[in-house]
């Protein structure tokens, strides 16, 4: 059975493994550097062009885990270099008719034609206005966006001057949508867990402090493998009192059944508005 999506997202579950893991011994530091050789061993690439690249891209990936950067999404500009350059292109549906509607529109000069009278686009021109499209008798001009850009709902990415992805942070919500999307995995998002590692072993089981672990029941979706229960068992196995947070209390019931037959004081009930 499959635990992961894609192996963007099993890329990212074993650099986060890696550093939970050192993280947890205390020797994180001292073997910072180490992480991308363990992930990526030998001399043979098995993503990239050549396996410095890949573990150059795995560096930045260690960096976001351990929560260096400042925004919660980053873009890591050394792996968004494969997506193709995107905007508008001429398809094969060109006619190479006689109007030239779309070489008249453009106010740019960035259309021009071959000897058998098809449409080309001059990239270093173009401007991506899109008017050569909008007059177009047979569509043959559409505008090819990169899977990031067709995600964000909110129109928050562009492409900068290098053509790598770039993220406007004033209209950026966190949504995570460009994450899931990029095919090469070259946007993340920031991780805590080296805060959650040390609250964790600073309560010292749970002896100077109580850690809570709260919970959403869209939790069972992350754990195809597992039952609900496991989950929760595991959870509690480690010590943690359990929150379930839900806005529907019909959520909240039928975990609860499933749930609380455990044990009936492990488990608090609270609502999300009184978070």
């Amino acid at each position: 059975m499959r635990k992961f999506d894609t192996k963007v997202q099993y890329l990212k579950y074993k650099v986060l493994r890696e550093v939970a893991r050192l993280a947890w011994n205390d020797t994180l530091l001292e073997n910072l550097f180490e992480i991308p050789k363990t992930i990526v061993p030998g001399n043979t690439p098995t993503m990239r062009c050549c396996v410095y690249k890949e573990r150059a891209i795995l560096s930045e990936r260690v960096k976001i885990a351990i929560g260096s950067n400042p925004n919660i999404i980053e873009v890591i500009d050394i792996a968004c270099d494969e997506c193709p350059m995107g905007g508008y292109e001429v398809t094969n549906a060109c006619r190479g008719c006689l109007a030239h509607r779309c070489e008249d529109v453009c106010r740019f000069g960035a259309l021009s034609f071959d000897r058998e009278h098809v449409a080309h686009i001059d990239k270093t021109k173009c401007k991506e206005c899109g008017a050569c499209s909008r007059v177009c008798p047979y569509t043959a001009i559409i505008n090819r966006k990169r899977p990031c850009e067709m995600a964000c709902k909110i129109k928050a990415i562009s492409m900068n001057e290098n053509k790598a992805a770039a993220i406007n942070y004033d209209k950026c919500i966190s949504c995570g949508a460009c994450v899931y999307q990029c095919p090469f995995g070259a946007i993340t998002d920031k991780s805590y867990m080296l805060d959650v590692i040390d609250i964790i072993k600073k309560s010292e089981n749970n002896t100077k402090y109580k850690v809570f672990a709260v919970v959403a029941p869209s939790i069972s979706s992350q754990f195809t493998y597992a039952k609900l229960g496991q989950v929760i068992k595991g959870l509690k196995e480690q010590g943690k009192t359990i929150l379930l947070a839900s806005h529907n209390q019909g959520d909240i019931d039928e975990l609860c059944d499933t749930v609380c037959e455990m044990d009936a004081g492990v488990m608090t009930m609270i609502r999300e508005e009184s978070i």
